[in-house]
C-alpha cells in the first residue's frame, strides 16, 4: 500500500475513533512533537492563531472544550495526495459563551511526514465563535459589512 493510502487510512481511523469515543486523543497520538495546528479564525478568540508543538496543541484542545460543546461531527470524504489528506465533513456545536448552536461544513487538512501529522489546518465557518469574542463595535461593523 502506498504511503498516500496509508495516510488516508490513518486519518479515517483517527476520525472514526474520535467519533466513537468523543476524545481527541487519537489525533493527539499521531501528532509529531513539533506539529502545528491552526483554525481559520481571525485574531481575537481563544482559538485564534497557530499552536506549535505538542504542549501548545494540548492547550488549544483545553481551550476548545471551554469555548465549544460539539454536538455532532460527520465526515463524508477523505482525499489523499501524497503526504496530505483532506477530510470533508460537517459539525454542529454550541458556542458556550452565547449558547448559540451553529452548523458548519469543514475541510480538515493534515500534512504527514513519516506517518506522523506535522501540520493541521481546519477551514470552517466559525463566525459564531468570532461574534462571541468580538467587542460590541466589531460586531456592529461585522453585521454592517455583511460579514
Amino acid at each position: 500500500m502506498s504511503e498516500a493510502k496509508k495516510n488516508v487510512e490513518r486519518t479515517r481511523s483517527i476520525f472514526e475513533e474520535m467519533a466513537r469515543t468523543g476524545s481527541n486523543q487519537p489525533l493527539l497520538d499521531l501528532l509529531s512533537d513539533d506539529a502545528v495546528f491552526k483554525l481559520s479564525l481571525p485574531k481575537g478568540t481563544p482559538l485564534s492563531g497557530e499552536f506549535r508543538g505538542r504542549t501548545a496543541i494540548l492547550e488549544y484542545f483545553e481551550r476548545l472544550e471551554q469555548v465549544l460543546e460539539v454536538l455532532d461531527v460527520k465526515t463524508w470524504d477523505f482525499v489523499g495526495n501524497g503526504d496530505q489528506v483532506i477530510v470533508l465533513g460537517d459539525e454542529q456545536f454550541v458556542v458556550k459563551k452565547t449558547g448559540r448552536t451553529c452548523y458548519s461544513e469543514f475541510a480538515f487538512v493534515l500534512d504527514f511526514s513519516g506517518g506522523k501529522i506535522v501540520r493541521a489546518l481546519v477551514i470552517e465557518d466559525l463566525s459564531g465563535v468570532v461574534e462571541a469574542f468580538a467587542s460590541a463595535g466589531t460586531r456592529a461593523a461585522s453585521r454592517a459589512s455583511g460579514a
